[in-house]
Order: structure tokens, then sequence, then C-alpha cells
């Protein structure tokens, strides 16, 4: 028999109004039809409740729903912003897709989430940006063990026997999954009679595309059948004609029929019994820890000398309590271990955790300790990192004793890796590419083209190009190797410099690296590999490889390490004026100037100075700048044409000016329209207005 169910809600929030939708829609229909979820069931906490619709009356013929969800594992182990993976229709007939809702072990609050679709394998258009559709969105609540992030998609029919790609995951919050084993794209990672996910990548916003092989976590929904919702959390939990619900306190399941244009609903009462034990403390350190069991049930029998809800423990063991209903309903609690003195913390990852770049390890602490202080400086119960490093707890419990965890070590695989060859030109033959040993798996690319022989450790090309290898690690995590150019006959090679490539003078030297050849013949004589330069000046060398074909290398220029800039000023000054001469200033820097026809009156160490031109016609300035490190620059010249003042100075071209002062004998710089004495070398005194 159905019963309806009085509800009495707060209207004054969005959710509040989004579950008296829900209770609305799930009143019973009274028609020709009868649709119905079955009885209330009581659960302990921890348990599942299998609930099944039944559906009949003349009708409701046709509507009833065939298995309509592929669950995946909520393992987590790994995250990122989301998946990319293949869904392969293997029944006889089209599949429509209705939603995927996101599982895993992230606990996160609206997060925005979309599901792109490709119609056919999804490995050929790993970044395309044009072939890919959007067929759905949300913002949805994540719930750690739980596919609680629902995105509804529409418009997704995969014809029997096809396999489409998808991608699912966020805009940019992480998101969990669980690293694969096999094959992205090809290996079944979920499977049931109708549908088959395969493990895929997983990785950044928009492609999710930068590790491998990474599996879902999630439930896909799809075909006819009934929709399900948790009306307390206004989450849909589900589709088909039967739901496996796992709920973690007492709530109402509401299934939603839509069958030959009347809608059907029904709901019932899951009752969560919680047996969940509390404590004082962890260990007996400081003295007795008093372990409490929920009140009101009808009896208790702890595996220690208690028949209530209370248990004082004074020696060290493992704990648990059956707790029995008024209605003879067992459920028991989860055992508790109190120790005799320090606490041993077990965290939820291995000693040794391999992530790829970018992935994100979530590593909880165990729950009910006071103080929590982890080896970063966090306090919280769990942390996140994408970093290597080792990282450790330390807690407190309420009896006041510590506990250490073990140390879980986070490396990451790095994502590039030095292919090698046995030479550079196949002027003589075939040479070997090596990428080396230790991974899973290996593709070679030439020119960016899948070379499909190119699967194993070494590569035999055949043809000139540029080659590329792309491996996984044992972890799944993918690398690309550098660039290794073969040439079809003799060779050109660029020259690389071991650490700086520019010299600092006087004493500095640079190290040059021809790379990895047979044989050598350096421009300066040497025939090593790398050279110690010490001298300004192109380099280049020829070698021959390991095929016996010749190379060039393209010059490689060494420079000053002081790079100076020319002096700006005035190229053409007037004699006895005063001017400025500068170069741009680098911190630090010193500069020594020098001036041929003029004198420094201010700024000499600086890189600006005043100059005045004693004499006329053509002079010269320059400068050499010293770096913060002591490296010496190259002088850095400036020629200058100086002017005659008037024809009184071609007069005294031969005397030179020693200063210039006042009618108040006070030594000055000239002024415009302001009356001075110029006192000579000769001692002549000559009174001048400058106009």
């Amino acid at each position: 028999m159905e019963v309806l169910k009085i509800y009495s809600l707060n209207l004054n929030n969005k959710l509040t109004m989004k579950k008296l939708l829900l209770i609305l829609l799930c009143f019973p229909m009274i028609g020709f039809g009868q649709f119905s979820v079955g009885n209330d069931q009581t659960i302990c906490l921890g348990d599942s409740s299998l609930v099944v619709t039944t559906l009949s009356g003349p009708i409701t013929s046709g509507c009833s729903g065939s298995t309509d969800s592929l669950t995946c594992p909520n393992a987590g182990g790994n995250g990122f912003a989301g998946n990319m993976f293949n869904l392969i229709n293997t029944s006889s007939s089209a599949i429509t897709i209705t939603g995927f809702s996101q599982g895993g072990t992230n606990t996160t609050s609206a997060v925005a989430m979309e599901v792109w679709m490709y119609a056919g394998d999804y490995l050929p258009v790993l970044t395309d940006t044009t072939s890919w559709t959007m067929v759905g969105s949300a913002t949805v609540n994540l719930i750690s063990g739980f596919a609680s992030g629902h995105i509804p998609v529409t418009g997704v029919i995969i014809p029997a026997g096809a396999t489409y790609g998808f991608r699912v995951g966020s805009t940019g919050a992480s998101i969990a999954y669980t690293n694969g084993t096999g094959t992205s794209g090809v290996t079944p990672w979920q499977s049931n009679s109708v549908l088959t996910i395969t493990e895929g990548h997983g990785g950044a916003y928009p492609f999710y595309n930068n590790n491998t092989p990474r599996c879902w976590n999630g439930t896909i929904h799809y075909g006819g059948g009934s929709s399900w919702f948790d009306v307390n959390s206004g989450q849909f939990i589900g589709s088909g004609d039967s739901l496996v619900y796992a709920p973690s306190q007492t709530t109402d399941v509401c299934a939603v029929l839509d069958c030959n244009g009347i809608t059907y609903s029904d709901t019932m009462t899951i009752t969560v019994i919680n047996t969940n034990i509390s404590t004082t403390g962890f260990s007996l350190c400081n003295g007795v820890v008093v372990l409490t069991a929920p009140t009101g049930f009808s009896s208790y029998n702890w595996n220690g000398p208690s028949n209530s809800n209370v248990l004082t423990v004074n020696t060290p063991g493992t704990y648990y309590v059956s707790c029995i209903t008024s209605n003879g309903v067992t459920c028991q609690s989860d055992p508790i271990t109190i120790y005799q003195g320090n606490i041993p913390i077990t965290l939820s990852t291995p000693d040794s955790v391999f992530i790829c770049q970018g992935d994100t390890v979530v590593i909880d602490g165990p729950l009910g300790y006071i103080t929590y202080n982890w080896s970063t400086g966090e306090i919280t119960s769990s942390i996140s990192t994408t970093l290597t490093g080792n990282y450790s707890l330390s807690v407190i419990d309420g009896n006041g004793c510590t506990g250490t965890s073990n140390t879980t070590s986070v490396s990451i695989s790095p994502q590039s890796i030095i292919a090698t060859t046995t030479g550079f030109s196949l002027c003589n033959g075939p040479v070997t590419l090596n990428a080396g040993s230790g991974f899973s798996s290996y593709q070679w690319y030439n020119n960016g083209v899948i070379m499909g022989s190119g699967i194993n450790q070494t590569f035999n090309p055949i043809i000139a190009g540029n080659y590329t290898v792309e491996v996984t690690y044992p972890t799944g995590c993918t690398a690309t190797s550098n660039t290794l150019p073969i040439y079809s006959t003799n060779f050109n090679f660029f020259i690389n410099a071991i650490g700086d490539d520019s010299l600092c003078l006087p004493n500095g030297q640079v190290l040059l690296d021809a790379g990895n050849y047979s044989t050598y013949n350096w421009s300066t004589g040497a025939i090593t590999q790398q050279i110690s330069v010490n001298t300004l000046g192109s380099y280049s060398a020829n070698v021959v490889d390991g095929n016996g074909c010749t190379g060039l290398s393209f010059p490689f220029i060494v420079s000053n390490i002081v790079n100076t800039s020319i002096i700006s000023g005035p190229t053409n000054p007037t004699q006895f004026h005063t001017v400025t001469y500068s170069v741009n200033s680098s911190a630090g820097s010193t500069y020594n100037w020098t001036v041929s026809g003029g004198s420094i009156e201010s700024g000499q160490g600086t890189n600006s100075i005043d100059v005045i031109w004693n004499n006329s016609g053509t002079s010269s300035l320059s400068v050499i700048e010293t770096d913060v490190n002591g490296c010496v620059g190259q002088a850095v010249s400036l020629s200058v044409n100086i002017i005659i003042n008037s024809v009184e100075d071609i007069n005294i071209n031969s005397k030179k000016l020693t200063k210039i002062i006042d009618v108040l004998g006070r030594v000055s710089k000239e002024k415009s329209n302001v009356p001075f004495f110029y006192i000579f070398d000769d001692g002549t005194v000559e009174k001048r207005i400058k106009q």
C-alpha cells in the first residue's frame, strides 16, 4: 500500500524549494496504472538497500526499462580536472545516454562540470578543437564515495556496435579518478551486457589528456526506466528499474517514471541505524578511555564488560558493540582500537606514491583526533598535493596522547626523457634510435606522424626526418623525448653552451659542447666533445657520427656577458659648454669614462657624466662598464665634432680655459645673458656675456 508522507518545510531557500518540487512530484498517481517502489526499509550504516520498482495496469505496456546504468568504482587514488574515455555499445540496438554522475573520493561544493562527445574513437582527436560537441553541463556537489555529481546530457545516441568518445570533467576544480593498468581507449574499465567504458586519459581542462591510463569514477545513465532522487538532499542518485543505495543517514527516496504520456512516482523511506562509537581518546597514556554508543537501543552487547551504551576501557585492544532495536534489528559498530602508549597512525596512501605532472594526491588521516599537524604545517585531517616530497602526520587525541604516522613519499614521473641515436645521417645506412629501458610502452613519431612499427624501445629509421618518442611509465604517466634530427646525407647541428653562453672578462670561461659523436675537429684545433674558451669570437666544429657521416656545426658566437649600450648625448657640442652623456644603467655596475679634448665635471663612475669641451674640432669619449660580478665590458666610444663658440674663440684657440668666475669672484658655470670672466692658462682674462 502506498503511504502519503506529510512534510513541514521552510521555503526560504532554493534547496528547500527543490525538495518541495520533488515531494509534490512524488505524490502517488491515481489512474489505470500502478507504480510502486515497495515498503520502507531499515539498514545498518554502511550497508546498501536494494529498491525495485513495479509497474502494472493496462496502459503501462512497454514502459518497463531494462538495466540502464553502468556503475564504475568510486575508488579515487589520483585526480585532476577530468577524464577522456570511450563508450562502446556492445548490444544489438542503439543506446541513448541520458547522463553522467561524477563520483570519486573528493568532497567539493558547486563544481562546474561539462560533458563533451565525439562520434567515434577519441584517440585520434585528443586535442581537436572542432570535432567535439558539448552535450551537457551542470554545477554539482561532489561527495566522497558517491556518484553524486549528476550531469544530464541530450542528443547522445550510440548506434549498435559503435564506439563514442567522451570528455567528462570540471572547468577547473579537481575531481578524483583511478590509475589504470591497460591501454587508454582500448582496455575495458567496467562493462555490463550492453555497454563498456574503457580506461582513458586524465588531466587538465579542457581536454583532460595529460596522463594515461586513467579510469573515470562515477555512473553512466542510459535507456528507459525510472529516475531516482534523494528527497532530503535533492540529489539525483540513479536511474533504472532498480536502485542500490547506501545513504549515510535516514532519508526518503523517490522514483519517477514517464510512461505513455503519464508521470508515475512513489517514495519510500530508508532508515539508517547508526551505531558509530564515540571515544574520549585512542590511547591509555593518560588514564582510562570511555567508549560511548548512540542511545535509544533496547540492548547493547559489547565485546567488553558492559551491557549499557558506555564502556570504560583500561586495557588496550579492539572494541565494538552490537546495538539491538526494539524491532529486533541488530547492527554492529565499526571496531575501534585503543592503544597503551603512542598511537600508530595509518594514512590513506601507501609509503610510495608515483604521480604524473599535474596530478593531485589526497592524503587522508584518520578522523576523531583533537589536533592534526602535518609535516607541511597544515592542521586539517586531510591534505592534497601536486608536489614531490615526504609527508607525515602527528596527532593528539582527546586523552592528550600523541600519535605519529608512517611517511608517504610522493614522486613525479618526468614529462621529458633523453632519447639517443647511433648516428644522425643515413649516408652509410640505417641508424638506431633508443628511448631507454624501463617503460611499459613506446610510440615513435617522424615529424609528428605515428610510425606504425615504432612501438619498441629502439627504432631504425629509413628516411630523414625529426624523430621523437612518447613513452608510458609503469605508473601510467607519459613522457616525450627530445627531437632527434636524422638527415639523408651530411648534416648540420648546433653547438650548446654548458652554463653561461657569454664570457665574463677578464678571467671567465665558456664551456662549449658539440654533442655526442665519434670524432671532433674544432675551429680551435681541439678534438674533444667539449672545449673551454676565454676569448670572444665565433667557434665551430666538424664531426663524424657513429654511422661514419660528416656533420658541420652552425657557428657559435661567444659574446661579452656585459652588454653596454651605445652612448647617448650631443655629437656636435659647442666649445666651453657643459653637456651630458650617458649609457643605460645596470644595477650594481660601475662605469669608467675617458674624455679626449674635454673635462669631466661630474658623474665619473656612474652611467651619466657632465662634460665641458675645451677644444674645438674632432674629439671623442668612451666608457668601460664593470658589472656587479666584476665582469668587464668592452669599451664603447663616441666621436664628437666640437663647434667653436665665437670669432674670439679662434684667437685663443691655443689657450686653455682654466675656470669661469662671476662678478663676485665665485667659480661658476656658463649662463645666458649673465656677465662672466673667463680665465686662461696664459694669465689672460676675458669678460663675456653669452647670448
